[in-house]
């Protein structure tokens, strides 16, 4: 027996002795806390926001003749790419020829005798009331001469803009009438990009510093035309931009929009959660050398479109800002910083 009870007396000694180690080492393990951190953002730099546009024209325009006739000649196809004022389409111009030459014959012979009138009248030996009626009679050829010429000229059909022919309705030797669509024009003068893009950046539309797409490799500037205040279905709003430039229109392209870089986003940006009070003050806890803690009284302006609280004073960029479990810590604790996981959605830890 007395064998027994000196073995159960050793047997508690060290599990008591093993107790107290395994104690002090989970006493020492608390004074170290894990923590996340991040480095304030300088949102005086721009944020680029990168959304899937499409390109389309800015009008298509619908040509036809001016004076009816009979197609001798379509000189495009569909695809085409043409220039203000080429040549599209003609129509046969014997008639319209025939009509200005008659015109100009009848106007030469009157002028010739407006002509013999004058100096008759210069030499009063015509009265003054039949030279001008004469002279009117001149002047309303002279009109019907022009108007001859007018249609003569409108037998030939160009292009008003620079574009794409799209679409042609008619073929050489159909006859079409006034004002009848002979062919399609994408005016390519400034194609258009139209994109949907969420109210946070819709709302920062206003601190635009520009807005570009990249098409294989080549960067095209655009320009904001428009936007609709209205959201769709989705919540996203419509805007657009013109290109500096010519693409297809139909294609998809990614759109890059600049955000800020001007007086009124000025300041640092940190999680809204990294920010605690204190005697009505903010502060954040920075990691400083060592691995310890300190409490940096802040300044701050607000919080963004995005959740992200607007600092103007307190920090730098350079600073390992603690963003979570703030409420834990104390001044000098010393920490150990971890690196994020795929697990942490949101950023809530």
């Amino acid at each position: 027996m007395k064998l027994i009870k000196s073995f159960v007396l050793a047997l508690a000694a060290v599990g008591l002795i093993t107790a107290c180690g395994d104690g002090d080492k989970k006493s020492d393990d608390e004074k170290v806390r894990s923590v996340m951190t991040v480095t304030p953002l300088n949102r005086q730099e721009s944020a680029i926001k990168n959304f899937t546009g499409v390109v389309k024209e800015n009008s298509t325009v619908s040509l036809s003749f001016r004076t009816a006739g009979q197609i001798t000649n379509v000189l495009v196809h569909v695809g085409s790419t043409v220039r203000r004022g080429q040549l599209l389409a003609t129509l046969d111009t014997k008639d319209y020829q025939l009509a200005v030459d008659a015109a100009q014959t009848q106007y030469d012979q009157l002028k010739n005798e407006v002509e013999r009138l004058r100096r008759l009248h210069e030499a009063n030996s015509l009265p003054g009331n039949d030279y001008e009626k004469a002279v009117s009679g001149l002047e309303q050829l002279g009109i019907k001469l022009q108007n001859a010429k007018n249609q003569l000229s409108y037998t030939k059909l160009t292009a008003p803009v620079d574009g794409t022919i799209q679409k042609i309705n008619f073929e050489p030797s159909e006859i079409v009438n006034a004002g009848m669509p002979v062919m399609d024009l994408v005016d390519t003068r400034r194609m258009e990009v139209e994109v949907n893009i969420p109210a946070e950046v819709f709302r920062q539309l206003n601190n635009s510093s520009g807005a570009y797409c990249i098409v294989d490799g080549e960067r095209y500037e655009l320009q904001q035309t428009g936007a609709v205040s209205k959201a769709d279905a989705n919540q996203l709003f419509l805007v657009k931009y013109a290109i500096d430039g010519f693409l297809s229109a139909g294609v998809n392209v990614n759109v890059y929009i600049e955000i800020g870089g001007d007086e009124t986003v000025r300041g640092l940006s940190i999680p809204a959660h990294a920010i605690f009070e204190d005697g009505g003050k903010q502060y954040v806890w920075v990691v400083e050398q060592g691995d310890v803690v300190k409490r940096h009284a802040i300044t701050i302006s607000g919080v963004d479109s995005e959740g992200m609280a607007v600092v103007e004073s307190g920090i730098s960029v350079t600073d390992r800002v603690v963003k979570a479990g703030v409420h834990a810590l104390h001044e000098g604790d010393k920490v150990r910083i971890v690196t994020q996981n795929n697990s942490n959605v949101g950023d809530l830890l």
